[in-house]
């Protein structure tokens, strides 16, 4: 991972997108932007309390400070499903009950947020071919990284062995304890003790690795180029909007990506 600092924005870069011309992405932080109160900063989540306006205004610095145009981002509902929607045009209505995007078509921004989820981009260097997904606990367990993949292979020929992929900061393990009712749905999804791998256990409590989880799971789907920002939203508070940190009046922040 490493920084760039333009236009007040303070923007977070993968290593391994470093040599690829083709294909730009970007993960935001809360520095700049116009947004107050619980969602100060570059807010970029629609219907978190926050002034649509001031959204709308945060996400065209960005876009400026990248050199996309702001009209033409596609964007998505998130509801914590593996349910992906191909894009062919920027600047449309957001593709509803959606957690991954996916197009061929050059200067179409995809557009994911998240306020501890995981927000992913993929990138097939042979097909010129760009998705991104936002996961959490449900979206893992449902398999949206298969399902990007999937998409992906069907449409265009893609194998995973082509693909490069980046993972945004998300919650860590230590800031994320879980109950019971948790612990049967990954046992039931990840049977003969493999959710162990993904559990640690202090005082008492279970504590959850989303990060090690979404690990697996590209490797399971042969994605072996890979990168993982390895800073916390729930600790990293100057940094990152938080749910879990800070509760429903909280802002967002994103991971965009853009074929050239």
């Amino acid at each position: 991972m490493h920084i760039q600092e333009k236009d007040g924005l303070k923007i977070l870069r993968f290593d391994n997108f470093r040599d690829v011309t083709e294909a730009d992405c970007a993960v935001s932080t809360r520095a700049g932007g116009r947004s107050a109160g619980p969602y100060a900063g570059l807010n970029l989540g629609v219907g978190t309390g926050d002034k649509i306006e001031n959204v709308e205004e945060n996400l065209a610095l960005l876009c400026g400070a990248l050199g996309w145009d702001p009209a033409r981002v596609a964007r998505m509902r998130q509801r914590h499903t593996a349910n992906v929607a191909v894009v062919e045009g920027g600047g449309a209505v957001p593709a509803e009950n959606t957690d991954a995007l996916v197009t061929a078509s050059q200067g179409v921004p995809l557009l994911a947020v998240s306020a501890d989820c995981a927000l992913t981009v993929f990138y097939d260097r042979r097909r010129r071919v760009l998705a991104v997904a936002h996961s959490g606990w449900r979206g893992a367990l449902l398999g949206i990284y298969g399902a990007v993949i999937n998409v992906m292979r069907l449409r265009w020929g893609t194998q995973p062995a082509d693909v490069l992929a980046g993972v945004s900061p998300m919650i860590s393990a230590g800031q994320y304890p879980v109950k019971g009712d948790f612990l049967e749905k990954l046992k039931a999804f990840r049977p003969g003790g493999g959710d162990r791998r993904f559990l640690t256990v202090k005082d008492g409590l279970h504590f959850f690795n989303l990060r090690e989880l979404l690990r697996a799971q590209l490797e399971e789907e042969g994605v072996k180029d890979h990168e993982f920002m390895h800073l916390c939203t729930y600790t990293e508070k100057d940094q990152f909007y938080s749910w879990r940190r800070d509760g429903e009046k909280t802002g967002r922040f994103g991971l965009i990506a853009a074929l050239k």
